[in-house]
């Protein structure tokens, strides 16, 4: 049984290894080809209610590379990737990501639709109320 011991730790210990190796492997690439923008905003969706956030967020990354002339949609997609971000509790990138999209809208064109900015406007007040900033050193 002594014997048995070290041998079953050390099966243990390199099973344990091969699942993290495996589970730490970059997410594969979603296939938009074919697809049209609804279609993709469709998988994105899916992706998302189903919790896999990662495919989401890559159906929407995948839109903006493939539409970058896009706005509206452009827009709508920056928002949802924040708010995944959000979700899975990466607060800093979401707040990155919101603060990317109002500058967007700060400077960007007028044919932006408003309800984005607004969502990213209340998702940054909820990660800000949330994590507020340390408050300064007294003197």
């Amino acid at each position: 049984m002594k014997r048995l011991l070290p041998a079953l730790l050390l099966a243990a210990v390199c099973l344990s290894a091969a699942f993290l190796a495996v589970s730490c492997k970059s997410a594969p690439p979603v296939s938009t080809e074919g697809l049209s923008a609804a279609e993709i905003f469709q998988r994105a969706q899916d992706a998302a209610e189903k919790g896999d956030s990662k495919a989401a967020i890559r159906y929407y990354e995948a839109y903006r590379q493939m539409r970058p002339d896009d706005v509206e949609r452009g827009a709508w997609a920056s928002y949802e990737i924040a708010f995944l971000y959000y979700k899975e509790k990466d607060r800093a990138k979401a707040l990155a990501l919101v603060d990317e999209l109002l500058a967007q809208y700060a400077a960007g064109p007028a044919e932006l639709p408003p309800a984005p900015r607004i969502l990213a406007e209340k998702l940054k007040a909820r990660i800000q109320a949330e994590n507020p900033p340390p408050a300064p050193p007294k003197s």
